[in-house]
């Protein structure tokens, strides 16, 4: 079956986060900090009030908090799940650190706000596919025996 050229793109769109590995979200961009041919490693700043807009989570993805908001929420389909946080919390444990579950599909419905007062700031590392090893990788420090 020959596809149309329009139809070509469309999927890659629609599948280059899982292809590349780089995190979209429709109202906040991104920074690419780094990238090589194993990792993209992006900043992104979600500010009171806002929301990332519908999207979709590549498999491998390493995410490091480093504001945090004093409320978060997180919502999968119809269901929203409420992450909040003190002021003392946030004071004694300001960062945290996750691997993010994944693959989340468009077609989950998943969206998450700011809904707290502070502004909410994470760098994700992003696996690429082809980087998960599967064979031992030579070491960068020299052998001593």
């Amino acid at each position: 079956m020959k596809h149309s050229p329009i139809f070509s793109l469309v999927l890659l769109t629609a599948l280059s986060p899982f292809a590349i590995g780089e995190q979209y979200y429709p109202n906040i961009p991104g920074e690419v900090l780094m990238e090589d041919d194993r990792v993209i490693v992006q900043r992104f700043v979600l500010e009171p009030g806002q929301w990332e807009g519908m999207h979709s989570h590549p498999e491998y993805q390493l995410v490091i908090v480093l504001k945090r908001s004093d409320e978060v929420t997180y919502r999968l389909g119809d269901k929203d799940t409420i992450f909040k946080s003190t002021e003392a919390e946030i004071l004694e444990n300001p960062y945290s650190v996750f691997w993010r579950p994944g693959p989340v599909n468009l077609s989950d419905r998943h969206n998450s706000g700011n809904t707290g007062s502070k502004t909410l700031e994470w760098i994700a590392i992003t696996f690429k596919r082809d980087s998960i090893a599967t064979e031992p990788v030579k070491s960068l420090v020299p052998e001593t025996r």
